[in-house]
């Protein structure tokens, strides 16, 4: 395989549930993180709870069924509702060696991360 872009997206669903997605580097490969689009919702997800002040991103290793430890977080994108937009480092910076990660929204109903990685 010679490289490659690809493209993983996660959406919440309307209740709120499948915050997650996989996916993996290959063995002998190294991936670079190219770009995060969001498509942002600050609703609620249950309209006992104050809707979102942010919609955040998290890109992390997937952990052993059965580790204990919280995952490490590699990226993280925030988007505030007044527009403005943080990242835990830059994007290009974060370079992910063979294994298996996770691409998590947080919790806001049709909430979507657009990734795209670099695998080479």
């Amino acid at each position: 395989m010679s490289a490659q872009n690809f493209k993983y997206i996660t959406k919440s669903s309307a209740d709120c549930t499948d915050l997650k997605s996989e996916f993996t580097v290959p063995d002998g490969k190294v991936a670079k993180l190219m770009s995060m689009e969001v498509i942002t919702s600050f609703n609620t997800c249950d309209a006992s709870h104050a809707a979102p002040t942010s919609n955040i991103v998290r890109v992390y290793e997937k952990q052993a069924s059965g580790a204990n430890s919280k995952p490490k977080t590699l990226y993280k994108k925030t988007v505030m509702n007044d527009g403005s937009v943080t990242e835990s480092v830059p994007i290009q910076d974060v370079k992910l060696n063979p294994g298996t990660y996770v691409l998590e929204v947080s919790k806001a109903p049709q909430l979507e991360a657009k990734l795209e990685i670099f695998v080479n």
